[in-house]
């Protein structure tokens, strides 16, 4: 037995090893089939369990005991009703944010017609937090700004240090001097 491969002991002791499952025949020029509208549209499931979950932990943890609650288990049908509810906020927040642009006599939504719509909305107490979330945002992001900027200049650097291959230098000779030939 020393000299039998894995897959022999196995089958010696009745082991029977799991074949893989042949892929059903698909032809190649098929199309995919086609999602509906509500399939488009859906949220991300799993982004939306972890904002749920997350959401509900915070709020067991800050009980009035202090002490972390047992973990909530939100159910299928929960977890689809706090999608939908989601996604049918975000259309109608963008459809009123879209009509404050469209006042505004403008085709771009920025963010003060989203801070605009969520009052519209009657949903005003967004509004601050929203707020102090994107100035964080656009901190964060200006601190990362200068850091890209100097790997492009310095890309570009490298690039105008570096030979051009022999054909452009050729070409840009030719470009740069256009009466050479003609005397």
């Amino acid at each position: 037995m020393a000299g039998e491969t894995k897959e022999q002991q196995d089958a010696a002791q009745g082991y029977v090893a799991a074949k893989p499952k042949p892929k059903p025949a698909v032809a190649a020029d098929a199309p995919a089939a086609p999602m509906t509208e509500a399939e488009v549209e859906e949220l991300p499931k799993t982004i939306v369990r972890r904002l749920v979950k997350d959401k509900l932990a915070q709020i067991a943890g800050a009980g009035a005991d202090g002490e972390g609650g047992a973990e909530v288990i939100v159910n299928k049908d929960a977890m689809a009703a706090f999608s939908e509810s989601a996604r049918i906020f975000i259309h109608y927040l963008s459809a009123t944010a879209n009509d404050m642009c469209k006042d505004a006599k403008r085709q771009t939504i920025n963010a003060e017609d989203v801070f605009k719509a969520l009052d519209e909305i009657d949903f005003p107490e967004f509004v601050e937090p929203l707020r102090t979330s994107l100035e964080e945002f656009r901190t964060k992001n200006a601190a990362r700004k200068p850091a890209t900027a100097k790997k492009q200049t310095e890309k570009k650097r490298k690039l105008d240090n570096e030979p051009a291959p022999q054909d452009e230098q050729n070409g840009a000779a030719d470009e740069a001097n256009p009466n050479a030939d003609e005397d």
